[in-house]
Formats: structure tokens, C-alpha cells, sequence
């Protein structure tokens, strides 16, 4: 029977769902695990490791999988269960996590800061006389204000001995090309439909296969966005998009319906989702249109898309009406596919 694990909560915490601390299998990823392996017995490890890869793909599973490894081989006749709770707790001696940190008024901060990646100078420092191995997570360094940025890449240029820095990213267009070009990189791609059911299957999440199945597809691989549409009603808000998109003129009974539930109070994540299915629906149309040869359309969908992504950030950066900013949204697509560039 395995032990009953807690970990710590961060910003990105699924309630009743195990972190990635906390998850003792990784599926999905046997090459990229097979490399870490191949790498350590032949004692050629890297000093960073950067995984990449799209969000809920598996990376911070993965980085803590590689921790646990390497700090039990060195680890002795420590038993497996107290490694993996110490892990999964936050206590082992030889391992931190970066990530957001609390605010003062509740909550997590937006962004890690400087002083947490000096957390890392304190944490060598500390360690220094042992001559094992120590690993330091940062999850996700997208997450990193400039500042912080700059401090890990210093670490990374002037790694303290026999330190393991397992860096996780998911959009690699925001990390620094410096801290780049300082890693091993293995790249991550969604989890395959099988795979990702095998996993939600795993969390018992109290759903049928048939479910999991469905929100994994619609969640394209990804293990998290799987999650928040079961946990939210987010299939059932799926289905209402296809209808109110599949149609040639818009639906404004049931668009306004829906604007108005996805931005009721306590609805953020369902919003998230939404809005999120909305570009990813938008991205597929622009490349379908392309693949047809359809190049006029494709770059007029494309261009929807970047405006409306800029609309949406300062929108919510601003905390404008966000039942408007969906409204609008859905008459720019109608009219979108009315213009003589959409045809």
C-alpha cells in the first residue's frame, strides 16, 4: 500500500489532485527518462536540465521524478517511503523547489522574484560541505521576473559543484536565450490520447473512462486542462461552443447565455478555459485555411487572432468587463467569416 503523501500547496495547487511532488509514476516520457539515466550512470550529468514542453505535458512530474532518483542512490539505507515523503513535503535536505511564493495578504505572488532564486545561494551555501548531490527545481522559470532571470543565469554560468538545477518552461519564447543555451534540453510533447486517459484514470477523479476520454481530447494531451474541464463544467461549456460557432449567423440568445455563466462569480477557471478553447479554436481554423491553400483567409484569421490576444491581455490586464470582452470576441469571429478575406 503506498503511503499517504502531502504536499505543499503552491499557486497552481488542483484541489484533491497529487502535485508533482507528490506523483510517484511518470508516464508518457520513458525516452526522456531513459536519456537522464543514460546520463548519470555514465557520469556525464549536466549541471541544468531544461524541460520544455506545453503545460500539463508532464514536466514538473518529470523533474521531481529525477530528483527522487538521484538523491535515493545516494541516499543509502534510507527507506523509499521517507524519501518520497520528504520529497513531497518540501523536508529533504537536499532539495528545493522554486516557485511563486505566498503574498502577504493570502494568496501567491504573480511572478517569482529575486529573492527567491537567492533562496538558491543560501541553499549551497548551506549544503556545501556534503558531497552529495543537491537539486534545485524551478517550476516554471516563465514564471521569473527579469531580475530573477538574471540571478539564475549567473548560478547557471558559475554552478556551485555537484549541484542539479531541473528547470521547467512552457512557452519557450519567454525564457532567456542565455539561460538556454546553458542547458540540456529535452523536449516534451503532449501526452498521447491513451496515455493522458491512463493518467486521469489513475487520479480517480470519480468520472467514467467515456469522460476522461472526452476531456482528454478536447485538452489536446494535456493532463491539467483535463482536470479543470471535468472540475468545472468545462465539456459542457465545449459542446455549447461548438454549436454557437457551427452555425453562419451568431446565436446571441445563447452566446450572451453563456458569456453569462463563464463570468459569474467563482467561474475564473471555466472562463480561463474557455477563452483559451476560443484562440486554440481560432489557431486551427487559420491553419486548416492554410493547408487548403486558402492563404487570403488563413493570414486574415491569424491576424484576428493576434489582435484579439492583445485585446484580451490588456483587457484583463485593466480588469475590464470580461462578459464584453467575450461578446465582442464572438462578433469579430461572425464578422470575420463574412468579410471577402474569410472566403
Amino acid at each position: 500500500m503506498m503511503p499517504t503523501l502531502v504536499g505543499l500547496e503552491q499557486h497552481d495547487t488542483l484541489p484533491g489532485i497529487p502535485s508533482p511532488a507528490e506523483t510517484p509514476r511518470v508516464l508518457g516520457h520513458g525516452e526522456a527518462v531513459a536519456q537522464f539515466r543514460q546520463a548519470w550512470q555514465s557520469d556525464r550529468l549536466h549541471h541544468a536540465w531544461l524541460m520544455q514542453g506545453p503545460r500539463g505535458s508532464g514536466k514538473a512530474t518529470l523533474a521531481f521524478a529525477f530528483a527522487r532518483e538521484l538523491l535515493a542512490a545516494q541516499g543509502g539505507d534510507a527507506a523509499a517511503a521517507d524519501l518520497a515523503r520528504q520529497v513531497a513535503s518540501g523536508s529533504h535536505p537536499n532539495l528545493v523547489h522554486i516557485v511563486r511564493p505566498p503574498a502577504d495578504r493570502g494568496g501567491f505572488r504573480t511572478q517569482i522574484t529575486v529573492d527567491e532564486v537567492r533562496k538558491l545561494n543560501r541553499f549551497f551555501q548551506t549544503t556545501s560541505g556534503s558531497r552529495q548531490w543537491r537539486v534545485a527545481i524551478v517550476d516554471p522559470v516563465d514564471d521569473m521576473n527579469r531580475n530573477a532571470a538574471n540571478a539564475l543565469l549567473k548560478m547557471l554560468e558559475e554552478p556551485p559543484a555537484r549541484c542539479l538545477f531541473l528547470i521547467v518552461n512552457h512557452l519557450p519564447g519567454r525564457l532567456l536565450p542565455t539561460i538556454r543555451s546553458r542547458c540540456r534540453v529535452i523536449r516534451l510533447e503532449p501526452l498521447c490520447l491513451d496515455v493522458a486517459v491512463d493518467v486521469l484514470e489513475s487520479l480517480e477523479i470519480g468520472v467514467t473512462r467515456d469522460e476522461l476520454r472526452a476531456a482528454a481530447q478536447r485538452s489536446n494531451g494535456s493532463v491539467r486542462d483535463a482536470i479543470q474541464l471535468l472540475s468545472s463544467g468545462g465539456l459542457e461549456t465545449e459542446k455549447r461552443l461548438d454549436s454557437l460557432l457551427g452555425t453562419r449567423e451568431p446565436e446571441w440568445h445563447g452566446i450572451q447565455a453563456l458569456a453569462d455563466e463563464l463570468t459569474q462569480k467563482d467561474r475564473e477557471t471555466a472562463f480561463e478555459l474557455a477563452v483559451s478553447s476560443l484562440f486554440s479554436r481560432l489557431a486551427a481554423e487559420s491553419e486548416r485555411a492554410s493547408a487548403a491553400g486558402d492563404l487570403p483567409r488563413a493570414e486574415s484569421l491569424a491576424a484576428l487572432w493576434q489582435n484579439e490576444a492583445e485585446r484580451f491581455r490588456e483587457g484583463l490586464l485593466y480588469n475590464l468587463d470580461r462578459r464584453q470582452l467575450l461578446l465582442t470576441h464572438f462578433a469579430k469571429r461572425f464578422a470575420a467569416d463574412r468579410s471577402p478575406e474569410a472566403h
